[in-house]
């Protein structure tokens, strides 16, 4: 952010305000898709969390549930939640955790609220007569919210163990390998960088971003470079552009948000 707002010859609060007007017009644009193909999608489900952190790595882990379709390798959803401090710390980051739960209290791991909440988006956007394909790791909150969140409804949930080695024979390859495109692609999630985020809502936009660009811009492999995931998935019938994407907000806004709408609306935000 501070190379663009340099590169830019602009301030950084500049770049900062454009990237979470760009963030919430991705988010939205997404999410105006899926309100149009709501109970339309069909296929098999891959959920897997990505690991990250905001500010300090060992004292403020973060949690990203990431939920696609396998054969489109469509993203429907992405969400970022606060996971606490994991296994010992050194006196350093122990005595950093202490003065942290003294401004903010305790760190509550989110992962299970973050992971319902994409099986309920899920639930919207299954037809109402499909059995549930799911194919996660073995993480016992996978198994228990999909049987919560779809009673009778799970046909299949195959449970790869997350040890195995993530080649193109293992069936959770596609979000596998979309979990390495995300930390390839957005600048926050490189190991070992100093462009870690700061704040979880900041990596949230730049996610909305990526997503966007994923599914609607970018073709699914070089081979197939005007194939988006979304036309794979049948939601759109040709590319969209950056352009069309950052316009697109305006004129439509008002008209595509009924109030009749808005609890799935809460869902995909």
């Amino acid at each position: 952010m501070r190379q663009a707002a340099r590169i830019l010859e602009c301030s950084r609060d500049t770049v900062n305000r454009l990237h979470r007007r760009m963030g919430r017009i991705c988010r939205e644009y997404h999410q105006i898709q899926l309100l149009e193909n709501r109970g339309k999608v069909e296929g098999t489900f891959q959920l897997d969390e990505l690991e990250t952190f905001e500010t300090h790595r060992l004292v403020r882990p973060v949690t990203v549930p990431v939920l696609i379709e396998r054969s489109s390798y469509f993203v429907l959803h992405i969400e970022v939640a606060p996971m606490g401090p994991r296994g010992r710390l050194n006196p350093a980051a122990q005595k950093r955790k202490e003065a942290d739960e003294e401004l903010y209290g305790k760190r509550k791991n989110g992962s299970r609220r973050a992971v319902k909440r994409s099986f309920e988006l899920l639930r919207e956007m299954l037809p109402e007569d499909k059995l549930l394909n799911l194919q996660t790791d073995r993480k016992s909150t996978y198994r228990s919210l999909s049987r919560q969140i779809f009673p009778g409804r799970v046909g299949s949930h195959v449970r790869e163990s997350s040890r195995r080695r993530r080649d193109y024979r293992n069936v959770l390859f596609p979000i596998n390998h979309t979990l390495a495109m995300m930390r390839d692609g957005i600048s926050r999630l490189v190991r070992r960088s100093w462009g870690a985020s700061k704040l979880r809502a900041r990596l949230q936009d730049h996610m909305a971003i990526w997503m966007a660009y994923r599914n609607y811009v970018r073709g699914i492999t070089v081979v197939a470079p005007e194939t988006t995931p979304a036309m794979a998935l049948g939601i759109q019938d040709r590319p969209a552009n950056a352009r069309e994407i950052l316009a697109w907000r305006w004129p439509r806004q008002m008209v595509l948000r009924p109030a009749k709408q808005a609890r799935f609306s809460t869902i995909c935000k």
